[in-house]
């Protein structure tokens, strides 16, 4: 007869369980609430329907921009009736790139958050599998597009990763591990009790109710144009003035001013694979950089992190040499013609300017 578990071995583990279940309740309540008050970010069945408004040409108006806009891109590639002429592709200094900059071409803005090299690979590969490749396609590069994936601070890009790797798998390219591309942050982040409250903060003071809308420009919500681009609420556009823009600036020049993210070799050869086998299969691709803010730019030119952004443009410069691509645009705004009331803040340009970046695409006549 085997004798029963020991005194305080029973009480260890009645100890444990006491432990776990709240704590297990906690996580999955959290988790629960999360999902329901932020669809946008976590409930892919919303985001296919919110993919399909925007695919039938209505915009969607929604409380803030923090949702899983890789999702939402795929939801869109997988819904297209039909392949774009062009695509812009890049990070948030693409929000205000509308379809109005690029007429008589039918457009699509795909940007997302925190774009990395990764992100080109993925975003091929779900535009090629859809049979929706467009005739042009603009990329672009960001201060950490080529940083090695250990030392960045972002890790929306691994919510492509399943993409990424089929892609780095069709190329070649041997792709990063199991380990480096697991979203765990993102999924860990459904399940933060204090975002719950933060949200529901948020929510109690909008009167306004996100969903889709024929409007561009709502009082308090952020609208996502069937485009793809985003129009800013009425309340959002008010912040930008000028005290607002130029702290925005000092803040990110004392953030970042004497860094100087690395640019990986790898990283370089990669998405230079991607914009061979683009060019393979009829796509004209653009490297289209746009400028920061003047007074941004200006300081941190001779700093540690201006040099890594004169590395990017040279790499653009010399795939534009070597493989008959189109670089364009500048991080220099007194090149572009941009000036500091073309800004948002230090690296956000309003249409004017970021229209003069693709202006300058021959045969995209884009309004002025």
């Amino acid at each position: 007869m085997t004798a029963s578990p020991s005194g305080p071995r029973r009480s260890f583990r009645l100890y444990l369980v006491a432990l776990f279940l709240p704590a297990a309740l906690i996580f999955s309540t959290s988790g629960i609430v999360n999902y329901q008050l932020n669809p946008l970010a976590y409930d892919r069945g919303h985001i296919r329907d919110v993919a399909a408004e925007l695919n039938a040409g209505r915009n969607y108006a929604n409380y803030d921009l923090n949702i899983n806009w890789r999702a939402l891109r795929r939801a869109q590639i997988q819904q297209m009736s039909a392949a774009p002429d062009v695509i812009v592709f890049g990070g948030s200094r693409w929000w205000e790139a509308h379809e109005e900059i690029v007429p008589g071409r039918s457009f699509k803005n795909l940007w997302v958050s925190n774009d990395q090299a990764e992100d080109a690979l993925a975003l091929t590969y779900m535009l090629e599998e859809a049979g929706r490749l467009p005739k042009i396609m603009v990329l672009s590069l960001r201060f950490i597009s080529f940083q090695p994936p250990g030392e960045r601070d972002a890790q929306e890009w691994q919510e492509w990763a399943p993409e990424y790797r089929a892609m780095a798998e069709r190329l070649g390219i041997e792709p990063h591990s199991y380990l480096t591309t697991t979203p765990v942050r993102q999924w860990s982040s459904m399940f933060y009790a204090p975002a719950i409250y933060n949200r529901i903060q948020q929510l109690s003071k909008v009167n306004e109710t996100a969903g889709s809308t024929t409007e561009r420009q709502k009082q308090e919500l952020e609208v996502i144009a069937s485009d793809g681009s985003i129009y800013w609420s009425k309340e959002t556009d008010a912040k930008h003035t000028k005290d607002f823009v130029d702290k925005a600036v000092a803040t990110e020049l004392e953030k970042v001013g004497n860094k100087q993210p690395k640019i990986d070799p790898s990283l370089v050869a990669a998405f230079e694979k991607v914009v061979e086998h683009l060019q393979k299969k009829g796509v004209r691709v653009v490297l289209a950089q746009t400028p920061y803010h003047p007074s941004f730019w200006n300081t941190v030119k001779d700093r540690p992190f201006g040099k890594t952004l004169l590395g990017l443009e040279s790499i653009a410069t010399d795939m534009q040499q070597r493989h008959g691509i189109i670089s364009v645009g500048s991080y220099d705004p007194a090149e572009m013609g941009c000036v500091a009331e073309d800004y948002i803040d230090h690296i956000h340009a309003r249409p004017a300017c970021v229209g003069k970046v693709l202006r300058l695409v021959p045969d995209l006549a884009a309004a002025g």
